[in-house]
């Protein structure tokens, strides 16, 4: 069986209020699937809880995930349901990382600011192969960094926000991660750098790995994203083709209500 995730039926509450509703989806390798919605839908809170970094009751209530890799089938929530916060970092445990590597908003937040570049993509090949002292030059290399050589020396506070960005897909790729979860990785970029991420996201789905994105802006998954889940209210409203979102062909009202709004900041383009 080739390498997918599967979640159905997620559910997050907030003592009585309902953060996220019966999401499902489903991403296979290779495959780029995006997630919009507004600010406050439950984009994020989806993507955490698919990570295990969302606290139980109040919190994740119900959860069917599998996770298909290698000929396993790794079923986190199964175990973490109805425990503590101890039983879910166990049941995590096994796959954040070596299956499912997160991209945060804010990549140089994620790096440790005490440790040069180099040592953190070394530490986190070592997790992987348990060999210390791995040259981290091709993982810089393998995420779109052209200078290693002097990218490995630098501390966190020296990057640029898309250097940070892409330090965090080498820390990623050396881990081994087969999933990456991409939450508004190309927020606050300027336009080249946010193209090159975006360049980046598509080689890595060319190697197979699959990429959950998850952004507010429309106007870049057009020729990014395979499929597009529309959020509203904490529920997936509306699943439909980059293409059909890149010419406006939204069915649902918070879908078109998005394209409209993206098309009025955008001069009426999307993609």
């Amino acid at each position: 069986m080739a390498d997918r995730i599967e979640l159905n039926s997620l559910r997050v509450m907030a003592g009585s209020k309902a953060l996220v509703r019966d999401v499902s989806f489903s991403l296979g390798e290779g495959e780029i699937v995006g997630l919009v919605g507004s600010s406050g839908c439950g984009k994020t809170m989806t993507a955490l809880s698919l990570l295990g970094m969302v606290d139980l009751q109040p919190g994740v209530v119900a959860a069917d995930l599998t996770i298909h890799v290698g000929g396993i089938a790794y079923r986190p929530w199964d175990q973490a349901l109805g425990g503590d916060i101890r039983a879910r970092d166990r049941a995590f445990h096994a796959i954040r990382g070596t299956v499912l590597g997160y991209l945060p908003q804010d990549a140089v937040s994620a790096l440790d600011p005490v440790l040069r570049v180099g040592r953190q993509v070394r530490d986190a090949a070592a997790l992987r192969t348990g060999i210390p002292d791995e040259d981290p030059r091709p993982w810089l290399v393998r995420a779109g960094l052209s200078d290693p050589e002097r990218v490995e020396w630098l501390y966190p506070h020296e990057l640029s926000g898309g250097m940070a960005q892409r330090v965090v897909i080498a820390q990623a790729l050396a881990r081994g991660s087969r999933f990456l979860v991409a939450d508004e990785p190309t927020t606050g970029l300027d336009p080249t750098v946010q193209r090159g991420i975006l360049d980046e996201i598509r080689m890595l789905s060319e190697e197979g790995i699959g990429v959950l994105f998850i952004t507010h802006d429309l106007r870049i998954l057009p020729g990014v994203a395979d499929r597009v889940l529309v959020m509203e209210n904490g529920e997936v409203v509306e699943t439909t083709t980059a293409l059909k979102l890149g010419t406006g062909e939204l069915e649902s009202e918070p879908g078109r209500r998005l394209v409209e709004a993206t098309r009025r900041v955008a001069g009426g383009r999307l993609g």
